[in-house]
């Protein structure tokens, strides 16, 4: 809640040079896949689209600015017909989020994102619509900070390494400055996202019924793959704690066939369990939602 950093794994070897060990993976810059989408749809809700929005999946043709078709293709390569954003968000369809940011604006994506503390995407517009695929490049560091303000019911989470530093009498040298409570998305749009990647249900059509991403505890979580596998992602959170987890390899070569739910996810439910030896608090659902059939 207060951005504390309670564990940061940078590399699995400083000292091996093979693999670039001295370089700290958890703050480089990586392309974070689908694991940016959660805030194209936290942009959109802003703008008066709800969970329960419709929208059509099937092989759709953006115009770029350079003027050539740009024709997005979903993970499991098919298209599926009238979905709601709930399930669109939850199975991770690609068609239906490029089609959510065309409506919102690039820009809404990118100012949300800076608002939340990712300070890689303000120059990412270039990318265009695939923005939303994750085609910018963030900092896990970061993404999982900006995961941590869903947490939180929308208050902007700043990560700090060292609490205190002191002689050995006792005497403070430092210490970190207390949060500032800053709310930069609205709590009802937070938890909406929330229940919907906190939901297995929702995304069971795309993940299948008891996959790993069910850690057995409340807790919203989402994964991201890049192309050729070179990067999986997935970052989660309770209402204690915020976990992001990068898999890959030092030199960019592409992975074989690992997605983020095969790589990235296993890790993740691991440490959140860990982490949980209690069963967490489910998260508070805020005034002023309604129900509508």
């Amino acid at each position: 809640r207060d951005g504390a950093v309670v564990v940061m794994v940078g590399s699995p070897d400083y000292s091996d040079a093979r693999i670039d060990g001295a370089v700290n993976a958890a703050v480089a810059l990586r392309q974070p896949g689908s694991a940016l989408k959660p805030f194209t749809y936290a942009a959109a809700f802003a703008r008066g689209l709800t969970p329960a929005t419709m929208m059509i999946d099937v092989e759709t043709s953006f115009m770029t600015r350079e003027g050539a078709p740009y024709v997005p293709v979903n993970y499991d390569y098919r298209f599926h017909g009238p979905v709601l954003l709930r399930q669109a968000l939850a199975c991770s369809y690609n068609v239906v989020a490029v089609k959510v940011l065309d409506r919102i604006g690039i820009s809404a994506l990118t100012g949300l994102a800076s608002d939340l503390g990712i300070t890689t995407l303000d120059r990412a517009e270039s990318a265009g619509l695939a923005l939303t695929l994750g085609s910018g490049e963030v900092r896990l560091l970061e993404l999982t900070a900006a995961y941590g303000a869903l947490a939180t019911g929308g208050y902007r989470v700043t990560p700090y390494i060292i609490r205190e530093v002191t002689t050995e009498d006792g005497t403070v040298l430092y210490r970190a400055p207390s949060p500032r409570r800053e709310r930069v998305l609205d709590e009802r749009i937070a938890y909406l996202i929330t229940d919907i990647l906190a939901d297995p249900l929702a995304r069971a059509p795309a993940f299948g019924e008891g996959s790993v991403l069910d850690a057995g505890l409340p807790a919203a979580v989402k994964t991201g793959t890049t192309t050729e596998w070179r990067d999986n992602w997935t970052v989660g959170y309770t209402t204690r704690y915020v976990v992001g987890v990068w898999v890959g390899n030092h030199d960019n070569e592409p992975m074989r066939g690992i997605s983020g739910v095969d790589g990235a996810a296993p890790i993740w439910r691991g440490m959140i369990r860990d982490l949980h030896p209690t069963r967490p608090p489910g998260f508070a659902r805020p005034d002023g939602l309604v129900e509508v059939e």
